[in-house]
């Protein structure tokens, strides 16, 4: 292994460990509601968890804001809508119907990798 090589390995390793932790602090209850949040209020139209559909997918968007606080943020795009972060052509409409707490849910769900 060269001398280049090895921190490039700890660095893989230590945020390999730093997503499995984050998972982690989210509760399975939370998981659970997340999940039924994302899969009922027609996230999963334009989202999917791994791959690219018509919107980023979930897990592209948390590789995007790693270590970034972007929480509150994502939480407010999420019910506001957004546009051009993903490129010219990608709007999010408004969820308004969600409330700011199942948002947030989302939010936090996504920014963990969605697990």
């Amino acid at each position: 292994m060269s001398n280049t090589s090895l921190p490039k390995l700890i660095l893989t390793l230590a945020l390999g460990a730093t997503a499995t932790i984050a998972s982690a602090e989210m509760k399975s209850a939370d998981l659970s509601a997340a999940r039924a949040l994302f899969a009922n209020n027609g996230c999963a139209n334009c989202h999917e968890i791994k791959g690219k559909s018509s919107g980023p997918s979930m897990r592209d968007i948390a590789k995007r804001y790693q270590g970034k606080k972007i929480n509150a943020e994502l939480a407010r795009r999420i019910r506001e809508g957004s546009s051009g972060r993903w490129g010219n052509s990608e709007t999010h409409p408004p969820q308004g119907i969600l409330e700011p707490s199942e948002a947030k849910l989302l939010a936090d769900w996504v920014l963990n990798g969605a697990p």
